[in-house]
């Protein structure tokens, strides 16, 4: 068993492991088990070092990195159901809510449900390693806006059940 570290912007954790690859493998769980803020997509990375005898960073082994998927969070219905209202998420009439962004689009959505809001990008850049054309997801809470939109829709449907 050998000695190393694993360290990210945030902190590090020393650690044993059989060999080079079992250390990176952990590293990767070690991210992967942080207490992150999961409301949207992360892209984390960490640097992986062998240790000698006194616990003293001897050699770096490498990186690692992990991208993380947002939790989707709970809605007041069964599900989300995501829409696109123009007079809420603005844009073209043809196509609301959805922005040029780089190479892609951003594409913003919200919830008939509870008011809560998608942002999806389709051009997103990995800040670990600087590449973009990634997708990222993004939960954003609701407000007065979205909850009045919702309100109405709601009230709406009860009276046409009349």
């Amino acid at each position: 068993m050998g000695k190393y570290r694993v360290q990210d912007e945030g902190g590090g954790e020393d650690f044993e492991a059989a060999d080079e690859e079992a250390a990176l493998a952990y590293a990767k769980e070690w991210l992967r088990g942080g207490s992150w803020d999961r409301s949207q997509t992360l892209w984390l990375g960490a640097t992986v070092f062998s240790c000698d005898d006194e616990g003293e960073t001897d050699e770096r082994l490498g990186s690692v990195s992990v991208t993380l998927e947002p939790d989707v969070p709970n809605c007041v219905g069964d599900e989300h159901v995501w829409r696109s209202p123009l007079h809420i998420l603005g844009g073209m009439k043809e196509n609301p809510g959805v922005f040029g962004s780089g190479g892609g689009v951003r594409i913003k959505e919200v919830c008939s449900e509870c008011g809560m809001y998608r942002v999806t990008d389709t051009w997103a850049t990995n800040p670990v390693n600087g590449t973009q054309g990634h997708t990222s997801v993004a939960y954003i809470p609701a407000e007065e806006t979205s909850l009045d939109w919702v309100q109405q829709l709601h009230h709406s449907e009860v009276n046409d059940d009349r």
